[in-house]
């Protein structure tokens, strides 16, 4: 039996969505403290998940990228990364998972949105920023866990002060002058629809249709706000999901070529190659090796 990528929701619990943008906070202890401190490789269907340690040193890996983090951090995972963590006894820290429907909901927050569409790390070498962060997290857990009168209209805010103070940390401050919000909803159903149909390999203006926009519209804003054309970003999400097979599950070449949509394996090594400068049997032994 071919192994698998494990999908979680909060560490395997099932995560209770009891209204559009459900919040959860927890401290890394709680689960990691159970699991000697040691997260294996999994992902999160319909979770973006920040995880915050303060003054401690521990490990992060992101699809096939490490990690080694030292003193105060941030990391925010979009859903469907593969991501897992070693940590040292006693850390301090929180973890808060996100419904991805918050995305969508915060129409007027475009620059907050497009903090969660990457993998990220940032580290808070600001004290008084830090200060405030804490703060922040403290006050949502108040929220979530008291449940007081219009708690979600201060979850909402509550989310939004922390997403804002990464934001500020991270010094994007040009995304603020250049992004708009139906641009960044553009975005974000763009990556969604990717999600739903990178292994059928639909073409960029069958994509620009479902949009209801031009495909010059779809290139503009794709390069305008990823840095990327459409066509590159598709790629990029094949050869993604590529690596995650050829790292955590023992399927063959040629089954993988088959479930990401390629006619064969022949095809499907020389797209690889052409993306990564490597072939997938090489990309593998490597993985292996490191």
């Amino acid at each position: 039996m071919n192994k698998k990528i494990p999908f979680y929701d909060l560490y395997g619990e099932p995560f209770i969505r009891q209204e559009p943008g459900a919040v959860h906070v927890e401290d890394i202890a709680y689960r990691s403290s159970e699991l000697k401190w040691e997260i294996s490789p999994h992902r999160h269907n319909k979770l973006v998940q920040i995880v915050i340690v303060f003054n401690n040193t521990w490990a992060a890996r992101l699809d096939e990228r490490e990690y080694q983090l030292n003193g105060n951090w941030g990391v925010i995972i979009p859903a469907g990364v593969v991501h897992g963590f070693h940590f040292k006894p006693r850390t301090k820290g929180f973890v808060i998972s996100i419904d991805d429907s918050f995305l969508v909901s915060t129409h007027g927050e475009s620059n907050l949105n497009q903090l969660l569409l990457k993998p990220l790390t940032v580290e808070f070498e600001n004290e008084a920023r830090l200060a405030h962060l804490k703060h922040y997290i403290e006050l949502l857990m108040y929220e979530i866990n008291y449940n007081e009168l219009a708690a979600s209209i201060a979850v909402e805010q509550l989310l939004k002060l922390i997403l804002l103070n990464i934001f500020r940390q991270q010094n994007t401050t040009h995304l603020a002058n250049n992004a708009r919000s139906r641009e960044t909803e553009i975005v974000i159903n763009f990556r969604s629809l990717i999600e739903l149909n990178y292994t059928s390999h639909m073409t960029i203006p069958d994509y620009a249709e479902k949009l209801h926009i031009s495909t010059s519209k779809l290139n503009r804003i794709c390069n305008s706000l990823l840095d990327d054309s459409p066509k590159a970003i598709v790629h990029q999400r094949l050869v993604t999901e590529a690596k995650r097979r050829l790292i955590y599950t023992t399927q063959t070449i040629d089954e993988i070529a088959l479930q990401l949509g390629f006619k064969d394996s022949a095809y499907f090594c020389r797209f690889f190659k052409l993306a990564t400068n490597t072939t997938p049997t090489v990309f593998k032994q490597q993985s292996n090796n490191n």
